[in-house]
């Protein structure tokens, strides 16, 4: 079993507008990104279907072959987060813990795959 030494923490929010490509290609030559993590539900078809556009729509930012996007099951993470605040009132606070709690979704199901081979 791998012993965590990563600490989980977004970067930052992207606000969806006009910049938003230009400011998600900033990050990716900043940060040297390899991964890109996209959160998504398991149900809400038309949310799904949004997520998918915008990730072909990252094909003309990014390289596939040096750059790899994964999908994370953000399911519950509000509840999760709001449990870990308990009594905060929803903020942006509250949504770094949920981002914190997805990333580490899926940073242990890569350990988990890593694990069985």
């Amino acid at each position: 079993m791998q012993i965590a030494t990563e600490i989980v923490f977004p970067i930052w929010y992207i606000l969806n507008d006009k910049m938003t490509y230009f400011n998600i290609a900033d990050i990716i030559a900043r940060y040297n990104i390899k991964t890109i993590a996209i959160w998504r539900p398991r149900t809400q078809k038309d949310v799904q279907e949004k997520i998918l556009e915008f990730i072909k729509s990252l094909n003309y930012i990014i390289d596939h072959d040096e750059i790899k996007i994964e999908t994370v099951n953000e399911d519950y993470t509000s509840v999760q987060s709001w449990e870990i605040m308990s009594n905060f009132k929803k903020n942006a606070a509250e949504d770094t813990i949920s981002a914190m709690l997805i990333l580490e979704r899926w940073k242990n199901s890569k350990w988990e795959v890593e694990d069985l081979k």
